[in-house]
């Protein structure tokens, strides 16, 4: 179900299907896929685009790195520059981004604009990175029978403070999210500890344990962090993305029907789980 989140945490085979790689594929291995040969060479050290995407982007792009596909994308992307993506892409065979990809173009569009770096297009906006969810659930968030969120009314919302208190427009749903500041990341942002989550209708509010069972994804810049937890068989993801260096923020609640997960463990992905409800849109909480 994720789509540029997903891809910075499960990256596909390094084979790709013969309708998809097109004339740059190699030949058969015998069992209808064909081995990928990238027609792009690494760019020179001297290439201003290759190194601002080394200096800013280092971590996306060895995740990337995984998958041959996305790596002979970030070539091409090294050597042409942001406005060559689509050509990439072109002459590749290739319909959409491979999973990894559109975090490194993220990343590369914020961070190395100039036209000495890799130009970001005047119309460039980043790729989409949001959940799906079909709308074919229940429409109802509950997972506990939490009677609110326990909010703070004495504590005046801040985007960037320890606890977030959130409500829909309707003041149907909330979310409390406590966390921790552990410093500097590795991704150029702050890497945040999830301590604690109530979320989901009032009346029916989970309080969920995030020493066990919830869990914090701190994204490059922060600028689409993602809250995963889960109670029994009822999932949640809270995305929290930051429009650029000191731009709007957005908070957006899902919740999915999937399968009980062990202790301590964090998938990032919802595929194979059921929409409930998603995307809800939620605000800051003002005493």
């Amino acid at each position: 179900m994720l789509n540029a989140l997903s891809g910075l945490f499960f990256l596909a085979c390094s084979t790709v299907s013969a309708d998809r790689a097109g004339d740059s594929s190699g030949g058969d291995t015998g069992d209808g896929e064909v081995e990928f040969s990238c027609p792009y060479e690494a760019a020179p050290d001297s290439n201003e685009c290759a190194e601002c995407i080394d200096e800013k982007c280092a971590d996306l792009v060895e995740l990337c790195a995984r998958d041959e596909v996305c790596a002979c994308m970030v070539d091409c992307l090294a050597n042409e520059g942001m406005p060559g993506i689509d050509a990439c892409l072109g002459a590749l065979g290739l319909d959409d981004a491979p999973a990894g990809f559109p975090g490194v173009e993220e990343c590369v569009g914020y961070s190395c604009p100039d036209g000495d770096e890799c130009s970001t297009p005047r119309d460039w906006a980043p790729p989409e990175a949001d959940l799906e969810c079909d709308g074919t659930g229940s429409d109802a968030v509950p997972g506990g029978t939490g009677a609110d969120c326990d909010f703070d009314p004495t504590l005046p919302f801040d985007p960037a403070g320890d606890v977030l208190q959130l409500v829909d427009l309707d003041g149907r749903l909330c979310a409390r999210i406590e966390r921790r500041s552990d410093g500097a990341g590795t991704l150029e942002n702050t890497e945040w500890t999830l301590v604690d989550l109530w979320v989901g209708d009032i009346g029916e509010v989970a309080h969920v344990d995030a020493d066990t069972d919830a869990c914090w994804y701190s994204s490059h810049h922060n600028f689409n962090d993602w809250v995963h937890a889960w109670t029994g068989t009822r999932h949640y993801d809270i995305a929290i993305k930051e429009d650029g260096h000191g731009g709007s923020r957005r908070y957006y609640l899902y919740a999915f029907e999937g399968p009980e997960l062990e202790p301590d463990s964090c998938p990032a992905s919802a595929e194979g789980e059921a929409c409930i409800e998603g995307p809800v849109a939620l605000y800051g909480y003002e005493p």
